[in-house]
């Protein structure tokens, strides 16, 4: 008999003869029957909830990249990659959505990617090395207990490898009487190790529930695990982050600009370069601090690139194009072609983050032919795409095929997504996924100030697919005469894109993202709230965002006049006004960033 302050891990089978039903009336989660531990032990542990409140399945999962659980295949019942067949999220501190589900061709495992990354949690190491007989792991769960049927904690348990087979081992707990999985535990981790140097052996598979709430009369405390040792090539080559997905179009001339940097070393935290008068590109890897002045981009920087004055490069995007996880860079050059440099993700020197001649991935793109260049991930697959709007108004997007070899980047001739977009009809144009369906979205700014916006279908088959409409109207009054400058971003770290206007007076006003494209006036519909004031183009030249701490929401730095780089953590919190940059939390985080020294930050 276990004690009432005890627990079981159970776990869910791909076989419909091991399977149990789980607790919320699915087929496939079970739980871990051991200790309660504290959400800072094992906190990559997360719970999976797959279809609606108490009607679908409860599962445990595993955090193994910024922006990837990794969790029971059997918990989803689906074989082909895609969108979840149900509405699913992850918690992991919060709940987020997942967009996609990949499941193992041969084991009881998926991979789901989150529609936000995950910034503040270490993903778990993954184990290289099989497990042996005799071997000791931990067992962790959010599954039912001996006396729960829904745990609001985690609990872990001791067991023992008694047999490794190719795919799955054979596990019981240390204690008979005190570790197995129950219904919930499915697809939650085995760990070897202990406190901080733990690392992922295997996903909880099946179990006979023995001691379980309402399990029978079980007298077998074995556990099948799901073997992931040898799986760390399938798990990395998936699993990559989406931090850079959208990309972003790097201002020219910067004086009253709006800047989006860029993460360039691939760990979900922005990163900032400079380029100077001679054409040098400097960069510093964020180390994440927004509490202490100097803390985010302090000591030495690192050459990343020569050669990049305004005259030689004209333009500059950034992004994932080949979809690995950092942030690659592309100049347009006078002539018009299209030069790539894939990143490798390494400062830890000079000259070894962007390596090697470049790829011509694009011809015939100067700026009388393409007066705007845009990216986003308008097809939502994790690759920056490119967005071009020609002489005549009309956008056509190129969808990345993820390979950076000369020519094969864009292939074709685009295909058609709108027209009508000249300069004088659409001063500004805005990317953002404003729906938070994992999708870049369009907003256009019209002469007369209507905001106008179109929700991305992710259809890049064919002409006019991709935002197939209708417009909806979702802000007015925002000419450039009254509203200098916009800031979009995910300011308060719910998957969709918020909005900030600077009005004359240099106030900041801030408008959350509904998500709600379905008529007139609907998404950025509730309160606004203010968020700054004093934020004028003669006060600050430019203002640079990016998720500079990694924690999922946008953060805002200010250049003033002198060249100082100010910034503030966002706290997500729009509430009230003056409350998602707290008053007290501004530090500075560079000096001598003046537009004559640094005519172009990236």
């Amino acid at each position: 008999m276990s004690s009432p302050g005890r627990r079981r891990v159970v776990v869910a089978g791909v076989s419909a003869a091991v399977m149990v039903a789980s607790l919320l009336g699915g087929a496939a989660a079970r739980a871990v029957t051991g200790d309660t531990v504290a959400d800072t032990i094992y906190p990559f542990t997360a719970r999976v909830n797959v279809g609606a409140p108490g009607i679908g399945k409860a599962c445990t999962g595993v955090l193994v990249a910024p922006s990837w659980v990794l969790t029971a295949g059997a918990c989803f019942g689906q074989t082909a990659a895609g969108a979840p067949a149900q509405p699913t999220t992850v918690t992991l501190g919060r709940s987020i959505d997942v967009t996609r589900v990949v499941p193992h061709p041969d084991r009881n495992l998926a991979l789901v990617r989150l529609l936000t990354p995950v910034g503040d949690i270490a993903p778990v190491p993954l184990a290289t090395t099989a497990p042996a007989a005799g071997e000791v792991l931990q067992l962790v769960g959010f599954g039912r207990t001996a006396t729960d049927w829904v745990s609001a904690q985690k609990h872990a348990g001791t067991v023992s490898v008694e047999t490794v087979g190719a795919a799955t081992l054979r596990v019981a707990g240390t204690d008979p009487a005190a570790v197995t999985t129950c219904k919930g535990d499915s697809g939650g981790p085995a760990l070897r190790g202990s406190g901080s140097t733990v690392e992922l052996v295997a996903v909880h598979h099946t179990s006979t529930q023995r001691g379980c709430l309402d399990a029978g009369e079980a007298t077998e405390s074995v556990a099948e695990e799901t073997r992931v040792d040898d799986l760390a090539g399938w798990i990395r080559e998936i699993a990559v982050n989406t931090c850079n997905a959208a990309g972003t179009a790097v201002p020219t001339a910067q004086d009253g600009a709006v800047v989006y940097t860029a993460d360039v070393t691939g760990d979900c935290k922005s990163d900032i370069i400079h380029q100077n008068t001679d054409g040098d590109l400097q960069g510093w890897a964020s180390k994440g601090n927004m509490a202490a002045d100097s803390g985010l981009f302090n000591g030495a920087s690192r050459l990343v690139g020569g050669g990049w004055t305004t005259t030689n490069i004209q333009r500059i995007l950034t992004g994932d194009f080949n979809g690995d996880g950092k942030a690659d860079i592309i100049g347009q050059d006078s002539t018009g072609q299209l030069r790539a440099w894939p990143s490798t993700g390494d400062m830890s020197a000079d000259n070894k983050l962007f390596t090697g001649a470049a790829r011509i991935v694009g011809t015939g793109f100067s700026t009388a032919s393409f007066p705007r260049l845009l990216t986003g991930d308008f097809n939502g697959d994790g690759r920056t795409d490119l967005l071009a709007q020609n002489a005549s108004g009309q956008l056509k997007v190129w969808g990345s095929t993820g390979n950076l070899n000369g020519g094969v980047l864009f292939p074709g001739s685009g295909v058609v997504v709108g027209s009508g977009y000249t300069a004088t009809a659409f001063p500004r144009i805005l990317t953002g996924d404003f729906t938070g369906d994992g999708r870049t979205d369009i907003i256009g700014q019209d002469s007369t100030g209507l905001l106008k916006a179109l929700g991305s279908s992710g259809d890049l088959s064919a002409d006019n697919k991709l935002f197939p409409g209708p417009a909806r109207t979702v802000g007015g009054g925002w000419t450039t005469a009254n509203i200098p400058r916009i800031l979009t971003g995910d300011f308060n770290g719910d998957g969709r894109q918020d909005i900030i206007r600077q009005d004359t007076t240099g106030l900041l006003r801030v408008w959350a993202s509904t998500g709600n494209l379905s008529g007139d006036n609907l998404m950025f519909a509730g309160q606004s709230r203010i968020a700054g004031g004093g934020w004028t183009q003669a006060a600050y030249p430019r203002i640079v965002l990016g998720d500079f701490n990694g924690d999922g929401k946008q953060d805002i730095l200010n250049q003033n006049t002198t060249g100082e780089l100010w910034g503030w953590a966002s706290t997500g919190d729009l509430s009230a006004d003056n409350t998602l940059l707290a008053s007290g939390t501004r530090h500075r985080f560079g000096v001598g960033w003046t537009l004559t020294s640094y005519p172009r930050i990236l």
